[in-house]
């Protein structure tokens, strides 16, 4: 297709580990040019050797959203401030909810076709592995003291109005615990680090959905011209203990590792103590309850719906691990 008739697709935080996936996916179709925003001066390893057309600046900033999103056909809204512990909520706010406000207020004003809003699986209830939850399950009112996920919500709730309201064409997607190569920061792959690094590894109880950051790229993207406007679609993938985790990566690895673990009640005394030099300090505890309490969760989820609307791939975390582990490896993370 001629350059010039290919449709120009902003997104945000491009440089992060799902971002430069998205941008990575967007090069491999005829159909799309991928604009890269990122901050001036970040680390741009995640992008190395894709083709894309680069727009500095920052999503907190009115003028830059502007010019960014003016000259585009589609949004992903990627970017966002994901620390879960030493932070108070104002920056998440500052971050992750009026950035996102001010962008599908700037996607209307510009007639962009649409806006896909990428999420968390922490917005919604989770499940067990016998019944994972769905996107029917909603917020869970104790994560509310998650700077991070209560933020999303706030912005994932605001997006649905704008699309209920016809204001605003737009989806949201939201991620379980996405596994894969281009991850600079390292965000979630530092526990594919710890685990590929350390001769013991000590897990705690419970477990995640681990997803291919390949397979939620491709249903992002997918989702620019599939998928009722004001939809939500949980991309998860294959739903393992922390202990099936380990013994994955030590499978693909090849090398043997000691797996430890660690009680439930071990965490949530180092939470109450991280809570107690909180209040004499007068910091954030850098470990609270609710950190606790989410790192030891049976956190499974269905993807059937992004299955079924989205396209979306299965996850094999051992192939997932194995790219990953590529990767950091190229990159000398290992």
């Amino acid at each position: 297709m001629p350059e010039q008739s290919k449709k120009r697709v902003l997104v945000t935080g491009a440089n992060g580990l799902l971002g430069a996936n998205i941008v990575e996916q967007l090069t491999k179709s005829e159909d799309y040019t991928p604009v890269a925003m990122v901050r001036k001066g970040c680390d741009m390893r995640s992008l190395d050797g894709l083709e894309y057309e680069l727009f500095e600046g920052n999503i907190t900033d009115i003028a830059d959203l502007e010019q960014a999103i003016s000259g585009c056909n589609f949004v992903i809204h990627s970017a966002a401030m994901t620390a879960i512990k030493g932070t108070d909520f104002e920056a998440f706010e500052r971050v992750n909810i009026t950035p996102t406000k001010n962008i599908a207020r700037i996607c209307a004003k510009h007639g962009v076709r649409r806006m896909v809003f990428v999420s968390t699986a922490n917005c919604f209830t989770n499940g067990s592995l016998a019944k994972p939850g769905n996107e029917l399950g909603g917020f869970m009112p104790w994560l509310k003291k998650s700077g991070y996920a209560y933020s999303k919500l706030l912005a994932q709730e605001h997006i649905q109005e704008q699309a209920w309201a016809n204001e605003l064409n737009a989806i949201v997607v939201a991620p379980t615990f996405m596994l894969g190569s281009r991850d600079a920061g390292p965000s979630s792959g530092t526990m594919l680090l710890y685990g590929l690094k350390k001769r013991v590894v000590f897990y705690p109880p419970g477990g995640k959905s681990f997803v291919d950051v390949r397979a939620v790229a491709k249903a992002t993207v997918t989702g620019l011209t599939k998928g009722e406007s004001g939809e939500l679609f949980l991309l998860s993938g294959e739903n393992m203990t922390y202990r099936d985790f380990f013994r994955t990566i030590s499978k693909v690895s090849g090398k043997r590792k000691l797996l430890v673990p660690v009680p439930g009640a071990v965490f949530g005394f180092v939470s109450a103590v991280s809570e107690l030099v909180g209040r004499m300090s007068g910091k954030k505890a850098l470990f609270d309850k609710t950190n606790k309490r989410l790192l030891c969760l049976d956190n499974y989820f269905s993807n059937n719906k992004a299955v079924a609307s989205l396209d979306m791939e299965q996850t094999d975390v051992e192939s997932s691990v194995e790219e990953g582990m590529r990767w950091f490896g190229q990159n000398g993370y290992l």
